[in-house]
């Protein structure tokens, strides 16, 4: 008989990015790694310089594919454990990932549990032992100090922001990772919407986290999560959707044609882990990915997206644009069919939005394709 192990260990390398091999623990990028956990979530965070922070880390039954990976990429133990939320998929798999990979110096999470009595959340609290620490908001972790480029993670909501719930899901702890010119949100499973046994968290914190590059959708891309006012606020480039099939634990239909939608109206290109059992990708901008790997270069002004079969995407950074409201000069249709940024590897069609987040002195226009520089996947985006 087939050692279940090494079935899933094959199963996991089939969907591992080519470009996550080799790289041991730091290669001075930050790495941001969104492991396929079926209906869970688990994102290892890998510093320029190695230090290591694992998001939750999936289900029971499925512990085996966030080890394997993180066994692949030379990973031996886990500087920091930032556990969003008390689920079983996200918490369920901590014993069985800190056997393996044990936190060298804090595990965070949102303190008291209304969950105290289930076998999930007693072995999540041996798992973690003495290392466990209440995470409050305001709360930074500084990676790579003494270094020009550090990384920082601040936690800008916990156990819902000052909202009266009881919903595992709106007590979330959510974090924004700040590299240089790049920002990413994680907000666990965090909740936008009233209604449905949900308390709206994600606009009372829409001002704070700002403008990312990046978004982990939360909730899996739940009706209830990702509302408009906020994708508006936070205008991500990214998302991630770490979702399941049937198989793998979903049994909730997600992604939601809803929230789908919302992250399209604001021009948001997704990936998603597994293609879900709800409302199926769009073609040109949904890709089911496996394994999502974004790496990010210090001072740079671009990130790429590396997914299935090695495929990689790049996207310019938000700071390349005007972070005030500027009027870009119009263009001349008959002249100006394509507008970039001369500071970005990336072009537009001249009717794009991005184009008018573009400095005047920054902006190029041409009536053919620059050399060197590549669409905007999406473009036009309104």
């Amino acid at each position: 008989m087939k050692n279940p192990l090494r079935m899933v260990l094959a199963l996991v390398l089939l969907t591992l990015p080519l470009s996550a091999f080799g790289k041991g623990k730091g290669n001075d990028t930050l790495q941001l790694h969104f492991i396929d956990v079926g209906q869970a979530d688990g994102i290892l965070l890998i510093s320029p310089k190695g230090e290591t922070v694992l998001w939750d880390g999936g289900r029971p039954g499925l512990c085996d594919r966030a080890i394997a990976y993180m066994q692949q990429l030379g990973i031996q133990s886990i500087d920091y454990l930032i556990t969003t939320h008390y689920d079983a998929d996200h918490c369920g798999c901590a014993k069985e990932i800190l056997n393996e990979f044990p936190v060298e110096i804090a595990a965070y999470d949102r303190g008291d549990s209304n969950k105290k009595e289930t076998k999930v959340f007693q072995n999540y609290l041996e798992a973690v032992g003495s290392k466990r620490v209440t995470a409050e908001k305001g709360k930074t972790i500084v990676l790579d100090k003494g270094n020009p480029d550090s990384v920082v993670i601040k936690v800008v909501a916990v156990n819902g922001n000052g909202v009266k719930t009881n919903n595992e899901n709106d007590l979330s702890v959510a974090c924004v990772v700040t590299f240089d010119n790049f920002n990413l949100f994680l907000g666990g499973d965090l909740s936008g919407i009233n209604g449905g046994g949900f308390a709206d968290i994600e606009t009372g914190i829409a001002e704070e986290v700002g403008r990312v590059e990046a978004y982990k959708v939360s909730h899996h891309g739940s009706k209830y999560s990702s509302n408009e006012q906020f994708v508006r606020t936070l205008k991500p480039e990214v998302g991630v959707i770490s979702v399941g099939t049937k198989a793998t634990g979903n049994t909730y239909k997600h992604p939601t044609d809803v929230c789908l939608s919302r992250l399209h109206d604001v021009g948001i290109n997704t990936f998603w882990t597994e293609e879900g059992e709800g409302v199926k990708p769009v073609p040109g901008r949904d890709v089911v990915g496996g394994n999502i790997v974004v790496e990010v270069p210090p001072q740079s002004n671009e990130f790429t997206v590396t997914y299935s079969n090695n495929k990689k995407e790049t996207y310019p950074m938000w700071e390349i644009y005007s972070v005030t409201t500027v009027v870009t000069p119009p263009l001349d249709k008959t002249k100006a069919k394509y507008a970039w940024s001369k500071n970005s590897n990336v072009y537009h069609y001249n009717n794009c939005l991005w184009v008018t987040k573009i400095k005047p002195q920054n902006l190029q226009t041409g009536s053919t394709p620059p050399e060197g520089k590549t669409l905007h996947k999406g473009c036009p985006v309104k």
